[in-house]
């Protein structure tokens, strides 16, 4: 159940997208070229609190780097894939999105996608 939750707050994380995008997925961490080491210091700098929670799951963070590693139309069917598994997180990521703190984050998580490469 524990990997689930991670395994949903990981896709949440890597499918946030601008409000106006199609679908989860379209987001800028998963066309990102950056390495996973890049995006790690970047979210060190730019949203330290979310770093160091992610810091404290090794178990995600292997997630996360494996995940990345991946070519970006690997990790689109991956998130496919998963999504296609678990149809409930749709609506729960469109629920987050939709809220104030999931545009935020949202913002947040574009800003790093767009200044990993300083990295």
């Amino acid at each position: 159940m524990k990997s689930r939750l991670l395994l949903g707050l990981t896709a949440l994380v890597l499918t946030a997208a601008p409000q106006a995008a199609a679908e989860p997925g379209d987001g800028p961490l998963i066309s990102t070229t950056c390495s996973y080491a890049q995006l790690e210091s970047a979210l060190k700098v730019q949203a330290p609190n979310l770093a160091d929670e992610l810091a404290t799951r090794p178990t995600a963070q292997a997630k996360l780097a494996e995940f990345i590693a991946l070519p970006v139309d690997q990790r689109k069917q991956r998130l496919q894939d998963v999504l296609d598994r678990n149809p409930q997180w749709r609506s729960t990521i469109e629920e987050k999105r939709n809220t104030p703190e999931g545009q935020e984050k949202i913002a947040m998580l574009a800003r790093i996608a767009e200044t990993c490469h300083d990295y």
